[in-house]
């Protein structure tokens, strides 16, 4: 029955994923700790489902040629190697500490998405605007990190920074997120296992075949959606996501 309530979830987050961005890690990390698992176990297998919803939502994103790979890799390299770096700090954080700093950087981040929610958008979607190395670093340094530290992929950093710093459209934001987080979910994994981090390999397959089948009704939704929409829709996720995982952070 467990089985069967994680993949279910596992598809309403492919949706939120592939529509906002996300990586799916939003709601794969509150499942799996409700689950039973321990905060850092529930981090790293996380990040095996992440993986596989991400691919699957980017090569839907990529055939319809809206993805923009300069960008992406850009982001990504920096992604890549800070993201190790992420999951051996939570090996060595409490549970507790670790889950309330998960729900914690979701409320950052509805505050920093909604001080451009209200901002006009560019018509061109596969429009980004030139930024400095420095920006891209960091943008893509701490989504790798928060993914490997958070299990969450990185996508509640990388998509809020890159429409504040990077000036980018919302769409186009989260589109290169998800590639990105593909490269740094794989990065993030082989950070836990360089811990010895347990991980749950089944649940993770579970979560990533639900998320397969969700991701692409996401980036469908995406491409139908004002980018207001989107906004409020990553919004009302965070906020819903961080009461549970605080309330579970009390009651473990």
């Amino acid at each position: 029955m467990q089985v069967v309530v994680e993949f279910l979830i596992a598809i309403v987050a492919g949706v939120l994923a592939g529509a906002t961005g996300g990586g799916g890690g939003m709601l794969f990390v509150p499942i799996l700790v409700y689950s039973g698992l321990s905060p850092v176990t529930a981090v790293a297998t996380s990040n095996v489902g992440i993986c596989i919803t991400t691919a699957t939502a980017t090569v839907s994103n990529a055939r319809a040629k809206q993805v923009p790979w300069r960008r992406v890799f850009m982001i990504g390299i920096p992604a890549i190697i800070v993201a190790p770096l992420g999951a051996w700090v939570a090996h060595q954080l409490p549970g507790t500490a670790l889950l309330l700093g998960f729900a914690a950087i979701n409320i950052l981040n509805v505050i920093l998405t909604n001080r451009r929610v209200n901002a006009e958008v560019e018509e061109n979607d596969l429009h980004t605007n030139d930024a400095n190395v420095v920006q891209v670093g960091i943008t893509g340094g701490s989504g790798g990190f928060m993914g490997g530290l958070f299990g969450i992929g990185g996508g509640l950093i990388t998509v809020p920074l890159q429409i504040l710093w990077l000036n980018t459209p919302i769409k186009v934001a989260a589109r290169v997120s998800l590639a990105v987080i593909v490269m740094s979910s794989m990065a993030a994994l082989v950070g836990h296992m360089l811990n010895h981090g347990e991980i749950n390999w089944t649940s993770g397959l579970v979560l990533g075949l639900g998320g397969l089948i969700g991701a692409p009704i996401g980036s469908r939704l995406l491409r139908r959606i004002t980018p207001k929409t989107a906004t409020r829709l990553l919004q009302s996720v965070l906020i819903g996501v961080s009461i549970l995982v605080t309330y579970k952070a009390f009651n473990q």
